[in-house]
């Protein structure tokens, strides 16, 4: 019997597996991905939470529970945007640990405009009621600029990086934000949670079921 040594041919390349090195290929892929990639079911989850939570409070308040003081509802607010930012924060910190170039660059400048969209969003509604703008218009304001500026920093970072999940979201964001403006207040505090919110927890979902359905590939 010829052998791969008998034709010519190392031995390894007679032991050459296409599947194989591919199945070997997409797993290196998963494990670079989970180890250097940010893990977006988590932050989808964290965010979508805290929309679902914070302006459901809000529409809650300004609804069936008009008794509760506004304070009240503020707070529970800016605690569910404070936790899903410190949780953020510990993640993109946790993971560009000893990190250079061009990656951990674009994260710390994501995480910027982020900070810059948020304070030019808080200076605005500070403007408004300074300038003696009706309250109602003013918390429209400052969740409907919220929104803008969540999804449009997510649209364009995720064109950046070709990710079209990102991208679709940023959009269903958006879509969601604008069907809130329309509606007004109170009502839109439900558009925001259920669609804002709903929209990452959806995201979230979805990640992990395809993570699964690769696991489960033979």
């Amino acid at each position: 019997m010829m052998t791969a040594e008998d034709d010519g041919r190392p031995a390894e390349d007679a032991l050459f597996d296409p599947a194989a090195s591919r199945e070997l290929i997409e797993r290196q892929r998963d494990t670079a991905e989970s180890e250097l990639a940010p893990d977006w079911r988590l932050l989808y989850a964290v965010w979508g939470l805290a929309l679902l939570i914070g302006y459901g409070c809000l529409y809650l308040q300004r609804t069936v529970l008009s008794g509760v003081p506004p304070a009240i509802a503020g707070v529970a607010m800016f605690l569910a945007l404070l936790a899903a930012l410190t949780v953020t924060t510990r993640h993109d910190i946790r993971l560009n640990r000893g990190l250079r170039g061009p990656s951990a660059l674009a994260g710390a400048r994501i995480g910027w405009a982020y900070v810059a969209g948020f304070a030019v969003v808080g200076v605005v509604a500070w403007s408004l009621y300074r300038g003696g703008a009706p309250e109602p218009l003013v918390w429209l304001a400052f969740a409907g600029l919220s929104l803008l500026v969540i999804g449009l920093v997510s649209m364009v970072s995720a064109a950046w990086e070709h990710e079209r999940l990102r991208f679709g979201l940023g959009g269903w964001i958006l879509a969601a934000d604008a069907l809130a403006l329309v509606v007004g207040m109170p009502h839109a505090y439900l558009v925001l949670s259920l669609g804002g919110g709903g929209g990452f927890l959806a995201a979230a979902v979805l990640l992990t079921v395809r993570r699964a359905a690769r696991a489960r590939r033979p």
